[in-house]
Order: structure tokens, then C-alpha cells, then sequence
């Protein structure tokens, strides 16, 4: 028998959701491919509601987390801020760090399941 424990984070901020899996793997795509629209197709978002994620995210946030650059004759282009980045660390740990002690505590029980 295998057991396996789940888990789900993310922070709000006043009650709306501000940061998640899919809110990190959507900066971490605007970081590889430098526009929104690339990080849409990266990650099959639909353009909109990745516009409409970024917005909220810069909204909430204590500074901004991806600087937007409007399209013109050179293109546009969205870069993840030095601001971002620490965020986007600091989520990548929790995320880890989360995982790894609930597999301890999974391991260190193994006397309440089968």
C-alpha cells in the first residue's frame, strides 16, 4: 500500500487570492519568455486571464512584480521585477519546505494506516 499526503498553498491578501502554483508557474514563465503572451502559450492560460492574474498580482502586492512594457514598433514585452523574483523565491521554498515536512511527518506515522 502507498500512502501519499497532499497539499494546496497559497497566500491572500484581504481575502482574494493573491499567490499560488499556477501564479508561479505563470511568472516563471514571463521570466522565459519575456511577454505575456509567451507565458500564455507556456503554460496554457488563456491570454486574458493571464493579463488578469498579472494585474491582480500587481495590485495586491506590496511593490510590482512584473513591470509591463506596452507594444509599439520594437513589440512589448513583461519582465518579473527584482521585487518579484524574491517573491518568487520565497514561494518556491515555502513549497518545498511545506512538502518535505509533510513527507517527514508521513514517515515518521507510519503506525496509522495500513
Amino acid at each position: 500500500m502507498e500512502v501519499q499526503i497532499r497539499n494546496r498553498i497559497w497566500i491572500e491578501i484581504d481575502g482574494a487570492k493573491w499567490m499560488g502554483k499556477g501564479h508561479v508557474q505563470l511568472l516563471t514563465a514571463i521570466e522565459k519568455t519575456g511577454s505575456l503572451s509567451g507565458a500564455s502559450r507556456e503554460t496554457g492560460i488563456s491570454y486574458r486571464k493571464t493579463w488578469r492574474l498579472i494585474n491582480q498580482i500587481n495590485e495586491l502586492a506590496k511593490h510590482e512584480v512584473v513591470h509591463l512594457q506596452k507594444g509599439g514598433v520594437g513589440g512589448g514585452g513583461a519582465v518579473v521585477t527584482p521585487y518579484g523574483k524574491k517573491l518568487l523565491g520565497f514561494f518556491k521554498d515555502l513549497m518545498v519546505q511545506s512538502e518535505q515536512l509533510l513527507q517527514q511527518q508521513l514517515k515518521a506515522n507510519p503506525d496509522l494506516w495500513k
